[in-house]
């Protein structure tokens, strides 16, 4: 599924689990679960987020299984898909970004998804977006729906520590080319650490201090690792071979690649997609 759709207001709607579905975002997300729960996998655990919860997905290749509560009561969620020059506006206060980030510096989630409980006033907000949704007004004046967007934003910062406000805060005040927000477009590319560090406009030893600032690990101890975790979930949601899926994720070398997720997951990868076939 890819959704790099043009439109910021995104609304879906499924009746049955399809099982575990690779999503591929263009640009960042903010999510509200109306109906049913979402499990948002992650190398070997996965969030759930739950009926009545915000998420915030970076842009890039999420894993996702979206449940309906049972046949009647089917799976629903609205997403609002942004930039940061999106943000960058006069509805937006700049003044706010360095105080979100001061307040969540002891933040100690260290995966790219953020959740939160939505209070009645967000709740009610998203209710009432299924009428403007469903009257598509949006689709041919997309300046609504940005402003749909930024009043979203104006209600999360009513909300002391709403765990959603620091990635929109980070991207709209570091600008749109972040480090994490490089590493995390280029994980299955072939660009090199010099070639990342220059996209960030550092040196190699300020984007490495820097890089373990942010994830608290090595470029290369972290790179493989996501795309062990890439793998992993490619496995069991593709036809792919082995050897494919180890290329696609830059292991130009299947046995290195079978060596490493064998000493990751604790098994190779083809016995691995056997036992979750045999579930």
């Amino acid at each position: 599924m890819d959704l790099t759709t043009p439109s910021v207001i995104f609304s879906h709607q499924s009746a049955a689990n399809v099982g575990i579905q690779t999503v591929r975002y263009g640009r960042n997300a903010i999510g509200y679960i109306e109906q049913g729960s979402k499990l948002i996998h992650l190398a070997d655990k996965y969030i759930t987020v739950q009926a009545g919860e915000l998420f915030h997905l970076t842009q890039g290749t999420h894993y996702i299984e979206n449940s309906p509560e049972d046949a009647s009561h089917p799976f629903r969620q609205t997403l609002f898909f942004y930039t940061p020059a999106d943000l960058r506006n006069d509805f937006t206060p700049r003044g706010k970004a360095a105080e979100v980030n001061t307040l969540c510096a002891l933040c100690h989630n260290f995966t790219d998804v953020y959740t939160y409980p939505a209070w009645p006033v967000v709740a009610e907000f998203f209710d009432s977006l299924r009428h403007f949704i469903a009257a598509q007004v949006h689709l041919s004046h997309p300046e609504l729906g940005h402003l749909k967007l930024c009043e979203l934003v104006q209600l999360l910062l009513t909300q002391p520590g709403c765990c959603i406000c620091r990635p929109v805060f980070m991207a709209l005040s570091e600008g749109p080319h972040t480090l994490p927000e490089v590493v995390r477009e280029n994980i299955l590319t072939n660009i090199d650490l010099q070639e990342l560090a220059a996209l960030c406009g550092m040196s190699l030893s300020m984007f490495k201090n820097e890089f373990r600032r942010n994830f608290h690990t090595s470029p290369h101890k972290w790179l493989n690792e996501q795309r062990l975790a890439h793998a992993r979930l490619q496995l069991i949601t593709s036809q792919r071979s082995v050897a494919e899926i180890a290329r696609e994720c830059r292991f130009n070398n299947p046995s290195h690649f079978i060596k490493l997720f064998r000493e990751r997951f604790g098994i190779t990868p083809a016995v691995y997609r056997r036992s979750y076939d045999e579930k």
